[in-house]
């Protein structure tokens, strides 16, 4: 996948698409990460359009912290400090991984009502992709709702 800051990610399958932007007001599936613990400095949205889709960016090398604030322009990869989530339903997630092409420790994000990490527990400034799917078990998961 070719990566556009603030633009549009083609991903499969059915012609599904990411879109990496500031706009943390996403109706749903959806994960804003933050420079910053406790929800502040800069951040990014990750957006994915299709629920349960199975898609996501296998490495944010190349992706920067989007808005104003402290950290803007620094590197999305290995790090984001806290993260808040929206998501489409009782059976979808959205996971932070340790590492590119989703493996590793990781941090999963599935309660519909606004799961959020005030700091990342196992991908704290160590974050390098992120994966929506329908709800899934890992066990080197911290479970944030």
């Amino acid at each position: 996948m070719s990566a556009v800051l603030g633009g549009i990610v083609a991903a499969s399958p059915a012609n599904a698409a990411i879109t990496v932007n500031t706009n943390t007001d996403c109706d749903a599936q959806c994960i804003v990460l933050y420079f910053n613990t406790g929800y502040a400095g800069s951040h990014t949205v990750i957006h994915s359009d299709t629920p349960d889709s199975g898609e996501g960016i296998y490495n944010l090398e190349g992706y920067t912290f989007l808005s104003s604030g402290n950290g803007k322009g620094q590197g999305l990869k290995n790090n984001a400090a806290s993260a808040k989530a929206r998501i489409w339903g009782i059976n979808s997630s959205v996971t932070v991984y340790y590492n590119s092409g989703y493996s590793g420790p990781c941090d999963k994000f599935a309660k519909v009502e606004g799961p959020a990490a005030y700091q990342l527990k196992n991908t704290y400034n160590e974050n390098a992709s992120v994966f929506f799917r329908n709800k899934t078990v890992n066990q080197n998961c911290a479970d944030f709702g």
